[in-house]
């Protein structure tokens, strides 16, 4: 071999290195951006998770009176679409929250009184206020029974519909 082609070997040998060497330091910075990517992608579902868990929170204490006075509009509407006549809603009556134990929730009820409904349209009235993503529930349903004079299928009942509010206790 003579000193032309050592030359030429060398400068290919070394060109080779450059190339090497380049193409590793894009493939360290693709490996560390995929992991960067990877990171992200669990903290976004780290977040969507709170997201979710936050969306299915009770109301929070600021809102509450916003939603006490939205809950009557959704037991007249629930016994609109009852069936029930509005003379038959003989009284909607909110209270005041109480704290439930030790936790940072109180519960706010809210107090119905239904006069000559049948048990369907009770049901029916329970079933739409509850079920609706509002955030009711049925704590309490006392039914009298019919008077013995009275043959028709007519009730009084009374429901205590609630929902939770978050309001944690003030620590000083």
């Amino acid at each position: 071999m003579n000193r032309r082609q050592t030359i030429l070997i060398a400068v290919l040998a070394g060109l080779l290195l450059v190339v090497v060497l380049w193409a590793y330091d894009g493939m360290a910075t693709q490996r560390r951006a995929a992991h960067d990517a990877a990171a992200d992608l669990i903290a976004c579902r780290r977040m969507a998770g709170q997201i979710a868990a936050y969306s299915r929170m009770p109301t929070v204490a600021d809102e509450h009176e916003r939603m006490a006075a939205r809950t009557t509009g959704l037991i007249e509407s629930a016994a609109k679409e009852a069936a029930i006549d509005p003379s038959c809603l003989d009284r909607i009556m909110p209270e005041p929250p109480r704290r439930m134990g030790d936790t940072a929730y109180k519960e706010k009820p809210t107090h119905v009184l239904l006069k000559n409904v049948t048990l369907r349209q009770l049901t029916r009235l329970i079933h739409t206020a509850t079920t609706g993503g509002q955030g009711l529930a049925a704590c309490s349903i006392r039914i009298t029974a019919p008077r013995p004079e009275d043959t028709g299928p007519l009730w009084t009942a009374e429901v205590t519909l609630t929902y939770l509010i978050y309001d944690p206790p003030q620590t000083r």
